[in-house]
């Protein structure tokens, strides 16, 4: 660790004790997991974790969940809840993050009052800031705050320390829940999340590691970053999915399918 982050690293557990007692809304990303890390290592007295299992977390974030909660020197609670019972959710307008989040934070924020913390804090950081998060606005009704955005804190700062400390979360991809793979207007369901989960997995079970199944319109759509366009590119002589892909995808009860793998644009389904 050089001298600039252990400045930085100072500044934050300085903020953080400032807030009390602490629950982070722990999903098991990069960002709750850094800052997981933090509190588990330099206030372990003053820390719980409260993670969210539902069906609209992705895969990767949830197996990282249960391979490292139990790493943390501070308690971890578990919650599950289905936000698709909400219409202003399963109806996903543009706003839907806002009203999605604010279930999320409305059930963290109950139970970390039950275990005595004074404050709920969660993992969005600098980047977050220039982002399209209407969720991030449901937090600040609720009060939940967000140390990494307050200190000033990047993704990459964080990977390259959780790296350093050993987590082997520190180069996982950039995630996101399923509902963003569903354009904002066309109805959330769980058959849809379904057939995202299922697709997304085949395909990371294969080695890709940055692609986004969606489904638009009802037609299922594959979106790669780069690296794993290039390798689409590789097997089938062109950016398309090879037909093992669309015979599973059509068994995970797909009925359409675009053969054409595009590029994955961050963001790109926002609004």
């Amino acid at each position: 660790m050089n001298q600039k982050q252990q400045e930085k690293l100072v500044a934050l557990v300085e903020h953080l004790r400032t807030l009390g007692t602490i629950a982070v809304g722990f999903s098991g990303g990069v960002d709750s997991t850094f800052l997981a890390a933090v509190c588990s290592r330099e206030l372990p007295q003053a820390s719980m974790l409260i993670h969210l299992t539902t069906p609209l977390i992705g895969t990767p974030e949830q197996a990282s969940f249960e391979a490292i909660a139990s790493s943390f020197d501070i308690p971890v609670l578990e919650l599950r809840i289905d936000p698709l019972d909400s219409p202003n959710v399963a109806a996903n307008p543009r706003n839907r993050c806002y009203h999605c989040k604010y279930i999320a934070f409305e059930a963290i924020i109950q139970a970390a009052r039950e275990h005595g913390a004074d404050t709920v804090v969660d993992g969005s950081n600098a980047d977050d800031a220039t982002d399209y998060r209407p969720g991030m606005q449901a937090c600040k009704e609720l009060g939940v705050r967000s140390p990494l955005l307050e200190c000033g804190w990047h993704k990459d700062e964080e990977r390259a320390l959780l790296r350093e400390w050993g987590y082997s979360v520190w180069n996982m991809p950039a995630g996101a829940c399923l509902a963003t793979r569903v354009p904002c207007e066309e109805p959330l369901t769980h058959e849809k999340l379904h057939l995202i989960r299922a697709c997304e997995d085949w395909l990371r079970a294969r080695g890709f590691r940055q692609i986004r199944a969606r489904l638009i319109a009802g037609k299922l759509q594959v979106q790669a970053a780069p690296a794993d366009l290039h390798r689409f590119e590789q097997q089938a002589g062109n950016a398309s999915l090879p037909q093992e892909a669309i015979d599973a995808f059509y068994s995970f009860g797909a009925k359409n399918i675009d053969p054409v793998v595009v590029p994955y644009i961050h963001g790109g389904m926002n609004g």
